[in-house]
């Protein structure tokens, strides 16, 4: 399952419903547009219990516009995430409480460029999110390099 997070309306931040859109239709994966509000969502992963449950978002980490990370879910609070309605530190945590035998927690941060109301996602992004999403569909998702935080806590 994958959710895709962001809001369309500020270019670069769009990137993650742009995966989902791409993986809809993927065999062996349900792909979410859940725009800033990826809580109203955890209803399908109750549900649905997929073996994996990845979340595609575009996250600070001081990178080149379009470069990926897979964040460590306890690592959250050092990547920039900051469009959401509620922090994926909470969504994640709800999730493993209400969620019987949790399936494992991807976290995948595009870097964004500037983030502009009205603009469209950047050439550098698109291309990121592209790869994100053909690593994803080839089940090569551990081929994604970590984000390794500058002051790991």
């Amino acid at each position: 399952m994958l959710f895709g997070v962001g809001n369309t309306m500020l270019g670069d931040d769009g990137i993650g419903p742009r995966v989902a859109e791409r993986m809809n239709g993927c065999p062996g994966w349900h792909a979410a547009d859940c725009g800033t509000a990826p809580e109203n969502f955890t209803g399908v992963v109750r549900k649905m219990r997929p073996r994996i449950l990845v979340i595609v978002d575009a996250a600070d980490m001081r990178l080149s516009p379009g470069e990926f990370r897979r964040i460590h879910p306890d690592a959250v609070g050092q990547a920039g995430f900051d469009t959401h309605s509620l922090p994926l530190t909470h969504i994640i945590e709800y999730l493993r409480e209400t969620v019987p035998k949790m399936p494992e927690i991807m976290l995948i941060g595009i870097q964004p460029g500037p983030v502009t109301f009205h603009e469209e996602i950047s050439a550098p992004v698109i291309r990121g999110g592209d790869e994100v999403a053909e690593m994803l569909r080839n089940g090569e998702e551990g081929r994604i390099p970590a984000y390794i935080p500058d002051n790991p806590e």
